[in-house]
């Protein structure tokens, strides 16, 4: 496990210390965190590997409902290439926060 601890936005400028990877890890807490999966999935993760987004819908958008959050960003997932294999919910933890388990497809 590496973690890099740069802007994970542009996974490009981080090009020359990953090579291309069996699984991806994303937790940031941004807006698109599903895009931002997704980019860095274009560029490191190998084809029919895992991938888990750490969903912080407050990060996304403090008004709306989380569990609409959380479909929203594996409905992107799906649109690029992912399969969601299950989204859990951090409740009773947190009910703001959910992680998406995805395979690249």
């Amino acid at each position: 496990m590496i973690p890099i601890i740069l802007d994970a936005r542009f996974p490009e400028n981080y090009r020359h210390i990953v090579q291309e990877v069996d699984s991806l890890y994303c937790d940031v807490a941004q807006p698109e965190q599903a895009r931002i999966l997704a980019d860095n999935a274009d560029v490191y993760l190998k084809k029919g590997s895992d991938a888990l987004l750490a969903v912080k819908a407050r990060s996304i958008d403090s008004t709306r409902d989380p569990t609409r959050i959380f479909v929203q960003e594996a409905n992107v997932l799906r649109s690029r290439t992912f399969k969601v294999e299950k989204t859990i919910t951090l409740r009773p933890y947190d009910k703001a926060h959910a992680m998406i388990l995805s395979s690249r497809t």
